[in-house]
């Protein structure tokens, strides 16, 4: 018996879904160690396994819904590196004191990883001819979600520095081309 062009046109989508699919958990396979550990030296490791679970989610669905959110996720998870590794090295260093003020070296490390993460996803974004807000919101929240668990280290203030700089560092970029 042959199956209708209507049969066989959704069997093609189920395949071609799946393999999308497919292709995105395997994109994503290589963050379970890095959510792994960052569950063992986080401060709050509930945070580091919500972060991680989030991080690894948006990840796959980002990936399996492709177009310009599917090309955001090499570049957030990229930029993400600096707000996760910034933080998580200075973690144990003493706090920097400039005349009066002094504050933790692990929230320098916060707003300067947010702000590295915002400088380069900024320029990319604003490389794009359009969708630019879009980018910037998916690749956005892939590097704020991974740079998270270091930022705790210094508690709510530390994830405050990271969304400031985050936002410092992307809008400059995003003004720069924005239409007139």
């Amino acid at each position: 018996m042959e199956l209708s062009e209507a049969t066989l046109t959704l069997r093609a989508r189920r395949a071609y879904e799946q393999g999308r699919l497919q292709a995105a958990l395997w994109r994503a396979l290589p963050l379970v160690p890095l959510v792994a550990w960052s569950l063992g030296w986080c401060r709050y490791p509930t945070l580091a396994a919500f972060c991680g679970t989030a991080l690894i989610t948006l990840t796959v669905a980002l990936g399996w819904r492709g177009q310009l959110w599917g090309r955001a996720v090499a570049p957030g998870l990229a930029a993400g590196l600096a707000p996760l590794v910034l933080p998580w090295l200075m973690r144990g260093a003493s706090d920097v004191c400039v005349g009066e003020m002094c504050c933790s070296l692990c929230l320098v490390g916060c707003v300067s990883g947010g702000l590295a993460a915002g400088l380069l996803l900024g320029r990319r974004a604003a490389a794009l001819p359009e969708g630019r807000g879009a980018f910037l919101a998916a690749a956005g929240a892939l590097a704020l979600l991974a740079g998270a668990p270091a930022c705790a280290f210094a508690g709510v203030v530390g994830l405050a520095g990271l969304l400031l700089g985050f936002a410092a560092g992307s809008a400059p970029a995003l003004l720069a081309r924005a239409p007139a």
